[in-house]
């Protein structure tokens, strides 16, 4: 059980019902401890971005070089011969 003011759950209901169609109050609370999660992510990858312009040049080169490795998802695996 989570113990909340009248006025924190009517918030919490309110913005159930209005952002994320009326959604439970546990619901609303998930979405929004996701969000807040999401923000927090965001933010540490400006400020590595911001702090040091160097690596986060040397990430997105690695990416790059990762995402070249993919196999395209048309190709299939050599049956045996039967």
């Amino acid at each position: 059980m989570l113990r909340v003011s009248d006025d924190t759950r009517k918030r919490v209901l309110r913005i159930g019902r209005e952002e994320f169609g009326g959604a439970s109050a546990d619901e609303t609370v998930r979405r929004l401890v996701d969000e807040h999660w999401q923000a927090r992510a965001v933010a540490a990858v400006q400020s590595y971005r911001d702090s040091d312009p160097q690596g986060w040049a040397d990430y997105l080169a690695g990416a790059d070089e990762l995402g070249k490795a993919d196999a395209p998802i048309s190709d299939e695996w050599s049956r045996p011969s039967e």
